[in-house]
């Protein structure tokens, strides 16, 4: 999908306490609605708001009925390059919307959505609340109706976009990344063995037992303190994709007892390293050890047992 310009921005609540959401959203076709059912909405198509002014004067303060007059004229004036969004469902989402007004059975006014409103990225993922801003998210509780949001960050989580200190951010983290990969790399065996309990430890697993003695298919036998799930893993400094093999074969034998499977290995042959598991075993290299250490504040720990 093309990448969303616009010159505006716009945040609309659809309705009071949202009455209107579900018919915008859901309809055929979309449409981006007002309220305002008192204020004539051929008054509005002329432009003529001095009108307007003076009837909202009749119920409200001056100021108030000019706040509502510059609302009701963002809906009217907008052109279609405008891009307007709103919340619902625990997501942002958005739209363009047609230059032409109606109005329906109880007059309320209405555009219709150029295509229809989306709750994703141009990439096509969901605009989620957990990723937006809490500056931006405050906006859901605007008492009016329409607001000016900040365009140029709107349009970034519509265009799946970073700024660019966060862009420099993860350009840096990435570099950082492949180093401490390759410290990773340089672990003697029984420090490798206790860096990967302590980043299972620190991602919310327990170490039950150490059966790398007792069974040479399992170094540790894990519990999720959260879920409860028991996790088998197996460490190998490194390993080929025969190697890999021979193991899932074995591991067949307790698969049942075990909700996942682990197979650690932060130095893998290439065939390896490309393999994707058939069984469900999850694979970890020294590329996701390594984001796991920075997660879990290991960063120190390899420096100084490495360094």
């Amino acid at each position: 999908m093309e990448k969303i310009t616009a010159e505006k921005v716009l945040y609309i609540k659809l309705g009071q306490g949202g009455e209107f959401v579900e018919e915008c959203l859901s309809s055929f076709p979309n449409t981006v609605r007002l309220g305002y059912r008192e204020v004539s909405h051929e008054s509005c198509v002329l432009g003529d708001w001095t009108v307007i002014q003076k009837e909202l004067e009749n119920n409200h303060k001056p100021g108030a009925a000019t706040n509502h007059v510059r609302q009701i004229r963002s809906f009217y004036e907008e052109g279609e390059e405008t891009v307007w969004i709103t919340f619902h469902d625990n997501k942002l989402w958005w739209c363009r919307a047609e230059k032409e007004f109606s109005l329906d059975s109880e007059k309320n006014k209405f555009r219709k959505v150029l295509g229809s409103w989306s709750d994703k990225d141009i990439s096509g993922r969901p605009l989620l609340y957990g990723n937006l801003s809490g500056e931006l998210l405050t906006t859901k509780a605007y008492r009016q109706t329409i607001c000016s949001v900040n365009k140029d960050y709107v349009l970034r989580k519509i265009n799946n976009q970073l700024s660019p200190e966060a862009e420099e951010i993860k350009a840096l983290t990435s570099e950082l990344q492949t180093k401490i990969a390759g410290l990773i790399q340089k672990l003697y065996w029984n420090d490798l063995e206790l860096f990967v309990d302590l980043v299972f430890r620190q991602s919310g697993w327990r170490r039950v037992s150490y059966l790398g003695k007792q069974e040479k298919t399992i170094d540790l036998d894990m519990e999720s303190t959260i879920t409860k799930e028991r996790g088998a893993v197996q460490v190998k400094a490194q390993s080929n994709l025969n190697e890999f093999l021979d193991y899932e074969k074995e591991f067949e034998g307790f698969r049942n007892d075990y909700h996942k499977i682990f197979y650690v290995c932060p130095q893998p042959t290439s065939n390896l390293a490309n393999y994707k598991s058939q069984t469900g075993t999850i694979l970890y290299f020294s590329d996701k050890l390594a984001e796991l250490a920075i997660s879990a504040g290991l960063v120190d720990w390899l420096i100084k047992k490495c360094g």
